[in-house]
């Protein structure tokens, strides 16, 4: 299943194909996309750095295996669906690991496995967005992408750590381009990033009065977490 051909599918068309059909394309590229998401959900979940990785590498074989994706509940939002798998995932996770010793039971930073709180859990979900829409605008507009990479220095992942952004004369040196020619791209690009944003956000909410709700709620997390990012001049968040 290429990338190009499934990104404007629903989430949900893609999900009741996971085991039927060609389960492993649809499988690689569920991974694919929602990996950084899932580490991210999961370092957030209380569990120590070096857990988290290690619960993020049996997630998959976990989802599989439990074929939860046939039990789920399309007329939802896909975020509710894949972050509420993860939360009870984390909570399981440790429970099971405790059990055995392989956690450390007396570690004060895994007392308990605190849910993502809705803010946060809207907050992580906009920055799985963002990359997504960073990547759709990579496939059609490169420089684009690459601009707005570097002046707001962004992660290369979700919930990964911010880059030192750089000046607009810094990116017109590594272009070959001048300052007013990146500022010329900026604008550009954040209205395009907009535009890349709010598809994948369609991809993820069948419902339309939904949509409207999903879409106000991420777009505005994008804009508080990352300012100056989106282009807002039309009045929406």
């Amino acid at each position: 299943m290429a990338e190009e051909a499934s990104s404007d599918s629903t989430r949900w068309s893609v999900i009741v194909q996971l085991h039927n059909g060609m389960p492993n394309d649809g499988w690689s590229w569920f991974i694919r996309r929602y990996t950084g998401y899932v580490n991210a959900v999961l370092r957030n979940a209380g569990l120590r750095s070096e857990d988290a990785t290690t619960a993020a590498e049996e997630f998959w074989s976990y989802l599989y295996s439990s074929r939860a994706v046939e039990r789920a509940d399309p007329h939802c939002r896909f975020r509710s669906f894949l972050s509420g798998i993860v939360r009870n995932y984390a909570k399981s996770w440790r429970r099971e690991h405790k059990r055995n010793g392989s956690v450390d039971a007396a570690d004060g930073t895994l007392e308990a496995v605190h849910d993502v709180r809705d803010e946060v859990d809207i907050e992580l979900w906009a920055a799985q967005v963002l990359h997504l829409g960073l990547a759709r605008l990579a496939r059609s507009h490169a420089n684009d992408e690459r601009v707005l990479r570097l002046f707001y220095g962004l992660p290369a992942e979700v919930g990964g750590d911010s880059q030192p952004p750089l000046r607009a004369t810094e990116i017109a040196n590594r272009l070959g381009a001048t300052p007013n020619t990146v500022y010329q791209m900026l604008f550009r690009a954040r209205h395009r990033l907009r535009q890349c944003i709010e598809k994948e956000i369609a991809t993820t909410v069948d419902n339309s009065p939904d949509l409207v709700d999903e879409r106000r709620l991420l777009l505005g997390a994008v804009v508080r977490t990352r300012p100056g990012l989106l282009d807002v001049d039309d009045g929406r968040p």
